[in-house]
């Protein structure tokens, strides 16, 4: 019978951390790749994930053999009646990507898995946790009935009450993807906007439209330094504007990769295609880049973006489930 320890990594076994990754994720990495946030890790990455404030890795061995690793952090979430100490288990990308919790391949099915979950809930209340957070592929069932059975709760839009009763905690996310060697769908241009792309005279613009449309972001009123800052951040390799009368009412971007950013349309332009026909100029955008696959992750909270993606004929089987616990 083999013997399993759960204990925390230290610093000079980035090497271990790096192999289990690339073992356990060697599917994704293949077949999904950095479009989704999947590639080999190296020793230096395992580094800089170490470096993320209030984190943690957790290493588990099998007759001292390592098999396992789950990365988690801590983060403080400002509530209606007070700040929140949620644990979160680390995504392999930033809102594409799993928690990461992995095991070597020859190990799975062996309670691996479980005994770091344990440890995991163990730390978080040692850290005064109040809330655990986790994320998992809605085809990844191994990952879903483990956190079922540590109570972990699966609901599309979920509440908490200390945070808010009006505003979601968290919610499901959809991965909604367009093959780009396919045609275009036929659509209703608004001819009166004109899509361009995006100047810096525009910036003032994106304030109301970020504050609007993405509230999630910077927040209700964003200042001008906060859009300057995701302007220069180059995170779209092409911004698209559409221009109604002189004025910026909406904007869409894409990064190098394929994956589609909205910050959106102003509420009283919409229902006037003008998001439809913004999207469209993206599209062609992405496909003049020769780029294989358009990918835009979205909140099922966002329906009118997930009716445009069915519009587009986009493929959205791929939903990234979010899994709460109180502690």
């Amino acid at each position: 019978m083999s013997h399993i320890q759960v204990v925390f990594f230290e610093k000079g076994q980035e090497n271990i951390i790096a192999e289990i990754h690339n073992d356990a994720f060697h599917f994704s990495i293949e077949k999904l790749g950095l479009q989704y946030g999947y590639k080999m890790a190296t020793n230096q990455d395992v580094k800089d994930w170490t470096n993320i404030k209030d984190s943690f890795i957790l290493i588990a061995y099998s007759n001292n053999i390592p098999v396992g690793y789950v990365h988690c952090g801590i983060e403080e979430i400002e509530g209606k009646e007070r700040k929140i100490r949620n644990l979160v288990f680390i995504e392999t990308k930033e809102s594409l990507g799993q928690s990461k919790i992995a095991v070597l391949k020859e190990y799975q099915r062996k309670k691996i898995a479980s005994k770091m979950l344990a440890k995991v809930i163990e730390t978080a209340k040692d850290l005064n946790a109040e809330t655990a957070l986790a994320l998992a592929y809605n085809k990844n069932i191994s990952a879903n009935r483990l956190l079922t059975k540590y109570a972990f709760k699966h609901e599309k839009f979920l509440y908490y009450e200390p945070y808010s009763k009006e505003n979601q905690f968290i919610g499901d996310s959809v991965l909604a993807v367009f093959d780009l060697k396919q045609n275009l769908p036929s659509i209703k241009i608004n001819k009166n906007i004109t899509v361009r792309r995006i100047e810096k005279k525009d910036l003032v613009f994106l304030q109301e439209i970020f504050g609007e449309c993405r509230s999630d972001v910077f927040g209700l009123n964003p200042s001008y330094a906060q859009i300057m800052d995701w302007y220069d951040s180059g995170w779209g390799e092409v911004t698209l504007v559409a221009e109604l009368s002189e004025q910026v009412v909406g904007c869409m971007e894409f990064t190098s990769l394929g994956v589609i950013g909205i910050p959106g349309v102003l509420k009283k332009y919409r229902n006037q295609k003008i998001g439809s026909t913004l999207f469209y100029h993206l599209l062609l955008e992405m496909k003049n880049k020769n780029l294989e696959k358009a990918l835009a992750d979205t909140g099922f909270i966002l329906q009118e973006a997930i009716t445009m993606y069915k519009k587009f004929n986009f493929d959205l089987s791929r939903e990234l489930w979010a899994w709460f616990k109180v502690l």
